[in-house]
């Protein structure tokens, strides 16, 4: 027995031998610090002088009182004996014996006697040692714990046959009692009250034992490593409460053997003794049989709710983790065996084995494995809806990049050529818009130039505008000489296959560059804005969006600018932007905007300052508020040769 235990290690999940080591809650992450800390030497030292010390000190003053010493063949302290040579091992084993023999010795009395005592002790402690590491040769958990029936009930067999081979022994120095009723009487006590004693009080030790910084040391043969548990499995809680109870029952029949004790009277003390005898006999009757009865009945809950609970606990705590293994193998990329795999170990039910919970312990159980292939369910649903909204993103920033080119943005040829100033800005409230604008040559003396606000955002708006826009152009190109005209044929083919019902607001003009007539209709858009130190809104027929009926005729309105002169034309996402107190941006002021910034530039603005400009104020007043629509200006000025 000179090898000493594994150390407690951490161990990854995937080295558990059984899901036994699962189920009862072990944490591979958390083991025992001291154990990991101590060299060999000192954890043996440890372990044999504290069991010494304690034997020594307590069993020696237990005997140093004549009354105990008079009364009691053996201390209750031990009952502790075995427990603790199960636990700390064979340093434990010599440290306890040790102890016996030197107050064996101190007392006096024969070499004999305390031969006797050694011998027994040696017995009582090697026994469940032996046994105990003999037959958990195989087990995947093969460290003392009171944690499962089985194990509970071989421990309890162990404590049985270790107490009545001592008793055997001790029974020889039955002379040191007053009352002695022959061996046989002397057998079953010592017999039955170590093992009410080792069963209550030793099952607490070891339970205390688990739960302290030290570490088990087994048997040479042994080599899994000891996982230390996070906390009290449910099985062992319930043993702590038949402990208690036996703890009571234990410690009422010891105090009424002391009371009666000391109590004696002459003539009837011999009887008193004899009866209280008997009556503590049969409270170590009472106590064995209760253990019997909690081995019972922990054998009937471990199989319906305890280990069920157990294991759905561990599972629980298992789910984040294996859910994070998914998730990663997806993010990876991983697939074939390695994702069903990780898949698999996120969703797959708890396994109960030959379980059988019942009640709400199986209605717990099949709502998390429903909880559990949910989650995975919903995990690779959020994976398709996350990749189908990366390719719609990847969609609109394309359809965003297309609608912008089919504006212009670059009007230096139209200013070398046809003498126009021009400038424009268009900024969709979503990634794609159904504002639009225009301006563009329609021969060598005229310049065309479009507003436009489709109802409505988004793609759908998108596709609409680019469909006006292009019959626009068309009619604008086909009757240069009579915008209403070029007006009244677009909304005609605007009404054809509408079956989105939508419609746009529109304002289209033609320039003729060397007269400075601007030609113009309005099909329900906003009024333009004269530009000049005096500028003022144009008064125009504001007539019906184009798009709703084909029988609408369009009339075609005239506009002298003189040189310098031109206009400043937007959508209603302008004058409808709303600040953080959802206050509206307003016509009141796009107006005092325009007139201050003319009147700066003595009513020649650049087109490209009177667009910057208002949308700088227009961002200014809006301050960080979501945009409600798409925000659209242009301004153009005609600057003819002199």
């Amino acid at each position: 027995m000179a090898k000493t235990v594994p150390e407690a290690r951490e161990l990854p999940e995937e080295e558990e031998t059984h899901e036994e080591s699962q189920a009862q809650g072990f944490d591979a992450q958390e083991s025992d610090a001291e154990g990991r800390e101590l060299s060999p030497a000192m954890r043996i030292a440890l372990y044999m002088v504290v069991p010494f010390l304690v034997f020594f000190l307590i069993d020696g003053r237990f005997f140093a009182n004549e009354f105990l010493a008079t009364h009691f063949s053996v201390s209750p302290l031990f009952a502790f004996a075995p427990i603790l040579s199960l636990y700390l091992g064979w340093p434990a084993m010599v440290g306890c014996v040790a102890a016996e023999a030197i107050v064996c010795l101190s007392t006096g009395v024969t070499v004999f006697e305390p031969g006797i005592w050694v011998a027994g002790l040696i017995f009582y402690v090697v026994i469940p040692y032996l046994l105990w590491y003999a037959t958990s040769a195989s087990s995947p958990d093969p460290y003392p714990r009171c944690s499962r029936a089985g194990a509970l009930a071989k421990l309890f067999w162990i404590i049985i046959l270790a107490n009545l081979v001592y008793a055997i022994f001790a029974s020889f120095s039955a002379t040191q009692m007053n009352v002695a009723n022959g061996y046989a009487w002397s057998v079953m006590s010592e017999f039955l009250l170590m093992t009410s004693i080792t069963l209550t009080l030793g099952i607490l030790l070891l339970i205390a034992l688990e739960a302290s910084p030290l570490t088990p040391m087994p048997a040479s043969w042994i080599t899994v490593p000891y996982q230390k548990r996070r906390s009290l499995t449910l099985t062992q809680r319930i043993v702590l409460m038949f402990a208690a109870l036996a703890t009571v029952v234990l410690l009422g029949l010891i105090l009424s053997f002391y009371v009666f004790i000391y109590s004696e009277e002459e003539g009837g003390a011999e009887s008193i003794f004899e009866l209280i005898a008997a009556s503590l006999v049969l409270g170590d009757v009472v106590i064995i049989v209760l253990w019997s009865f909690c081995i019972l009945v922990i054998r009937y809950l471990q199989t319906r709710f305890t280990i069920p609970i157990e294991r759905l606990s561990e599972t629980t705590r298992a789910f984040p983790r294996q859910m994070a293994d998914y998730q990663r193998a997806v993010d990876e990329g991983v697939r074939g065996e390695a994702l069903a795999e990780a898949k698999a170990k996120a969703e797959d039910p708890v396994d109960m084995g030959d379980l059988k919970p019942s009640g709400e312990v199986a209605y717990l159980v099949e709502d998390t494995d429903t909880m559990r292939a949910s989650m995975v369910s919903y995990l690779d649903e959020m994976r398709s809806v996350t990749a189908e909204n990366e390719r719609v993103k990847v969609e609109l920033e394309t359809a965003k990049d297309i609608q912008q080119s089919a504006v212009p943005h670059d009007f230096s040829e139209i200013e070398a050529e046809l003498g126009v100033q021009v400038a424009a800005s268009m900024t969709p409230a979503r990634d794609v818009g159904g504002d639009f604008y225009d301006a563009f040559r329609i021969d060598a003396t005229h310049l065309g130039v479009i507003m436009a606000d489709v109802s409505g955002k988004g793609m759908p708006a998108a596709l609409f505008m680019m469909r006006a826009l292009a019959d626009l152009r068309e009619q604008m190109h086909a009757h240069p000489e009579d915008v209403g005209l070029a007006l009244t044929r677009a909304n005609q083919a605007l009404c054809e296959n509408n079956g989105a019902m939508l419609f746009v607001t529109v304002f289209i003009g033609i320039l003729d560059t060397e007269t400075g007539v601007f030609s113009y209709a309005n099909g329900g858009h906003n009024p333009a804005w004269i530009l000049g130190k005096d500028g003022t809104w144009l008064k125009a027929r504001k007539g019906l969006m184009v798009g709703i009926m084909d029988m609408i005729q369009y009339k075609t309105e005239t506009l002298q600018l003189a040189p310098g002169g031109g206009l400043f034309l937007y959508t209603d996402g302008v004058t409808e932007a709303l600040n953080p107190e959802e206050e509206l941006y307003g016509e009141d002021r796009l107006d005092a905007v325009l007139k201050k910034v003319e009147a700066a530039a003595g009513g020649e603005a650049s087109s490209e300052t009177l667009v910057e400009d208002v949308l700088a104020d227009v961002h200014t007043f809006v301050n960080g508020a979501e945009a409600s629509d798409d925000i659209t200006a242009l301004a153009f000025r005609w600057l003819p040769a002199s």
